[in-house]
């Protein structure tokens, strides 16, 4: 066996999400639940009524629904594709099917991301994908997602200065998003043009952890190791396929805020009353609420940040117009049910399909799928 497959063979098994115990899981359970009943049954309730909620939705016309569920299905089918080139050899089935299933479990399970990962790990496994590759596909496809979901607000912002309406806080977030993804970029092509630095970087976050982890009486993993990795695996992708790894990640972002805006103007928001760069802004905004992991997919907080955030859009773009809390409300609810509920019977069906399905299986020893050499 060579030294390349003896230092994957430790690397066979999907990566377990931590057992929590059993108190652990029944609060986090409970958080969700009184999450969403305070938000959906106390909180939106005192802004705006379901009922006209539900009228808003009701009297969308049907060739407005043929366009959402366009942009919905466009949505679905982009992920995928960031998938397939970060991760070599992935083909387009392979990749939804792993994808709609993890999703499934992500917006249905609290906390449901470890799980999601560590199925989607054993799938790609399953497929004959080596270890090594799935990690590196996945971290390279995470990297160049955050920097997207930082990008964008600034370019939110600059559309909002287009038309005149920026407040101060908009420059300081449009300033220190600029400076994260001027930062975060440097240190990518530092860590990757320069392999001195890189290591005198990785000693340096070596000792960093070392001390963290001591405080927390934990073992510290090998850092230096994980960053050279890491440093030669994106090489590997700059070189052969950062282009297409780019503008797969633009139009999945692209499709998931498309899908927002045309669901806050299909309930019947006036465009003049909230313009698009608002929108937008709003949506890129809310997103990092995300990163709460207290109920499936940010729901609620979420919700809550999108419905205020337009709220302050519509304030200040027309201040002269009444602010109708319903109607934002119909917008960000049906961009909800449009991309939350999909994927899980969509993703439940995949993972069946996965599971039952042993014809595509491949043992990744000998198949050894994503390797550059291959």
């Amino acid at each position: 066996m060579s030294e390349a497959v003896e230092t994957e063979a430790s690397q066979t098994e999907a990566p377990q999400p931590k057992k929590r115990a059993w108190w652990q899981q029944a609060l986090s359970v409970a958080v969700t639940v009184i999450v969403l009943v305070a938000v959906f049954g106390f909180v939106i309730p005192q802004l705006a009524d379901y009922k006209d909620i539900l009228g808003f939705v009701s009297e969308i016309p049907a060739t407005t629904w043929l366009v959402l569920v366009a942009f919905s299905v466009a949505f679905l089918l982009a992920y995928p594709i960031v998938l397939m080139q970060a991760i070599r050899t992935l083909r387009f089935r392979e990749a939804f099917t792993s994808h709609m299933a993890g999703t499934a479990v992500t917006n249905s399970v609290p906390s449901g991301g470890a799980i999601a990962l560590a199925l989607n790990y054993t799938m790609y496994l399953s497929w004959g994908i080596t270890p090594h590759a799935v990690s590196a596909g996945l971290l390279s496809a995470g990297v160049w997602d955050w920097l997207a979901r930082i990008a964008l607000p600034v370019l939110a912002v600059i559309g909002v200065a287009v038309i005149g309406e920026t407040l101060p806080w908009m420059w300081l977030v449009s300033i220190g998003g600029v400076i994260f993804v001027a930062l975060a970029l440097f240190l990518l092509i530092w860590l990757t043009r320069n392999e001195a630095a890189a290591e005198g970087f990785a000693r340096w976050l070596d000792r960093l952890a070392g001390w963290v982890f001591e405080k927390i009486h934990k073992d510290k993993p090998d850092v230096v190791a994980i960053v050279m990795q890491f440093r030669d695996d994106l090489n590997g992708i700059i070189a052969d396929r950062a282009w297409r790894l780019t503008a797969a990640t633009v139009w999945n972002h692209a499709m998931m805020t498309a899908v927002f805006v045309v669901s806050v103007y299909a309930v019947g928001v006036d465009r003049n009353v909230i313009p698009i760069p608002w929108v937008v802004l709003a949506f890129t905004l809310g997103r990092f609420v995300v990163m709460i992991p207290v109920s499936p997919g940010g729901l609620g907080l979420v919700d809550l940040g999108w419905i205020g955030l337009l709220t302050l859009g519509w304030q200040t773009a027309s201040p002269s117009v009444p602010v109708d809390a319903s109607l934002i409300s119909a917008g960000v609810l049906l961009f909800r049910a449009l991309t939350l509920l999909p994927p899980i019977p969509i993703g439940i069906a995949t993972g069946l399909y996965w599971r039952f399905n042993k014809s595509w299986r491949q043992d990744w020893r000998t198949a050894r799928r994503g390797d550059v050499a291959s």
